[in-house]
């Protein structure tokens, strides 16, 4: 954990007996699952910020289901193995950060988000999740103020979530990757097109300020959702979920669905 800032003054934070203090006397209790609440109150905009725990346990089963392992691998592939510090913004349940990170020899990594359901659910440990998985810290944290010193990490990375354009900059070492996730134009088309009488196209991904284009990857996979507990997952988790009409919610959980994941994987450097 060398790299915490403290959210209220940014020096460097240090393991207590407690959980985690710095030399301004703040201190940050470690919960029962082992993650560390670094969001002041003045960073929430409302009780619970982030995703609903219903949308992070629907995520959890879709994806520990390994529907999107595709993309899970993808992002093995863009993770060097000899990295030292990673930073996962939005990491929700924690299936992202635990991948990128399985074939990494020694890494210090962090899975961050807003959401303190999904934290909690990532801390837990499970036997499936890999002998790297204990060099992750789970932090409820905002975005767009990092409690990460500056410089400190190796690869950041963001799968669909929101941030700073310099709070990314400012973590990022000068020669370190930042790799975001977005989704394609066709991602789950056949869903949408049966939600939304007109479709609005997934904004296509810009370069952050004070970063330059590396590469562009597309990802494409078919889904074959079967009926039941995954398609219901599926709908739970996206963004569009409270569209869903219930007829339309009773059919695709009988009958279940096919469909495409579609995502863009851009890799950006520092502008130096």
């Amino acid at each position: 954990m060398k790299s915490l800032i403290c959210p209220l003054c940014t020096k460097f934070l240090s393991i207590t007996t407690q959980g985690l203090g710095c030399v301004n006397g703040h201190q940050f209790d470690r919960a029962k699952e082992g993650y560390f609440n670094l969001l002041p109150v003045q960073y929430k905009n409302s009780l619970e910020p982030g995703d609903a725990k219903q949308q992070l346990n629907a995520r959890r089963a879709f994806l520990n289901a390994g529907f999107f392992s595709p993309l899970a691998e993808a992002l093995k592939l863009l993770i060097p193995a000899d990295t030292k510090s990673l930073l996962d913004i939005g990491c929700g349940e924690g299936y992202f950060t635990r991948a990128m990170i399985q074939h990494c020899a020694t890494v210090d990594a962090y899975g961050i988000d807003i959401a303190k359901a999904g934290i909690r659910l990532a801390a837990k440990k499970t036997p499936n999740y890999g002998t790297n998985s204990d060099s992750i810290t789970y932090v409820v944290a905002s975005s767009y103020a990092l409690p990460i010193a500056t410089g400190s990490m190796d690869v950041v990375t963001r799968i669909y979530a929101p941030s700073k354009d310099e709070e990314l900059q400012r973590v990022l070492s000068p020669q370190g990757k930042l790799i975001i996730v977005t989704p394609g134009e066709n991602h789950l088309l056949s869903l949408r097109q049966q939600i939304y009488k007109h479709l609005r196209p997934h904004p296509k991904p810009q370069i952050p300020a004070g970063f330059k284009n590396f590469s562009q990857q597309q990802l494409r996979f078919n889904l074959e959702i079967p009926p039941g507990e995954y398609a219901e997952a599926l709908l739970q988790m996206t963004p569009f979920a409270w569209q869903v009409q219930p007829e339309l919610l009773l059919r695709l959980k009988t009958d279940g669905f096919q469909d495409a994941a579609d995502f863009q994987l851009s890799i950006y450097q520092p502008n130096n």
